[in-house]
């Protein structure tokens, strides 16, 4: 509306508004609402998580059980063309390797593609050893917070989503609510919870 709302102002003045300054009002607008609402899209910090339901094909691994009292899930969105995700991949490994043994601890990596012999063949290139699943109608898209990829959440023993970000930033958020720590309630919460 930002960038719209300036066009239609240029016009009315007379003026032409440069391409550049559309993009810096566009991208400076995304920022604002991104960090005012605290985060992308689908639920947000704190809300209860939702479950996976059938739409969700796992491939490989134990079925992630997001939204079950006293279990921390992290649901972690790659894809096969997103480099960042394959550099993820050795990281996650490593943290599934740390807390597979764990009752209360479980991980699955989602993706939105459905090429199924495109993505075992990434499973096994990659040596990914968590779970993995096929999101095949957009449910992690509609119900787990993102601002792109590669993305995790983790749902804490709450119920709740306790913590989003990028992978390879969850190892201290992950301890804290396989410690018990629950989700804050409200975005101001968690920014306080930060400092």
């Amino acid at each position: 509306m930002a960038v719209l709302g300036t066009i239609l102002i240029g016009k009315v003045a007379g003026v032409e508004v440069p391409g550049w300054a559309l993009a810096v009002i566009g991208v400076g607008l995304n920022v604002l609402l991104y960090v005012k609402g605290g985060g992308g899209a689908g639920a947000k910090i704190g809300t209860i998580a939702s479950a996976l339901d059938g739409s969700v094909v796992f491939l490989q691994g134990e079925r992630a059980t997001p939204g079950i009292p006293g279990k921390v899930v992290v649901i972690e969105r790659w894809a096969t063309w997103c480099p960042p995700c394959v550099a993820s991949v050795p990281h996650l490994n490593a943290l599934y390797a740390k807390y597979k043994e764990r009752n209360d601890f479980q991980i699955v990596g989602v993706t939105g593609e459905t090429d199924e012999s495109k993505i075992t063949a990434f499973i096994e290139k990659h040596k990914m050893a968590y779970p993995v699943a096929l999101d095949t109608k957009g449910t992690c898209a509609r119900d787990y917070p993102s601002s792109g990829i590669p993305n995790a959440t983790i749902i804490g023993r709450d119920r709740r989503i306790f913590w989003n970000g990028h992978p390879m930033k969850m190892d201290a958020p992950l301890e804290k609510a396989l410690g018990g720590e629950t989700a804050p309630t409200s975005f101001e919460e968690e920014l306080t919870k930060e400092e």
